[in-house]
């Protein structure tokens, strides 16, 4: 998927070459989606997998699957999303 790069630090637009950058955006479309809140993408309230929210507590069971199906939604191919016990978010593709 070809898209505009933000720089993962900051959270700024890469500009070089005389203007914006544009290349292989799916990882930095999953991290966003993973990330966000529910209705935080104005133009998609229903999209996010509200990560943040399982920091401090347990995990909703079906949190894979739904994820799973939003990154599905927004081009990201994949066929598995995991959750680890430490934490850590695994995509098969």
């Amino acid at each position: 998927m070809t898209g505009i790069l933000i720089n993962q630090e900051t959270g700024d637009l890469l500009v070089g070459r005389g203007g914006i950058l544009t290349g292989d955006s799916e990882g930095q479309t999953a991290e966003a989606v993973i990330v966000a809140m529910r209705g935080e993408i104005k133009e998609h309230p229903l999209l996010g997998g509200e990560a943040g929210r399982m920091q401090g507590g347990t995990h909703d069971v079906m949190w894979a699957g739904s994820v799973r199906q939003m990154l599905r939604g927004c081009g990201v191919e994949c066929e598995r999303v995991s959750l680890e016990s430490d934490g850590t978010i695994t995509i098969e593709r």
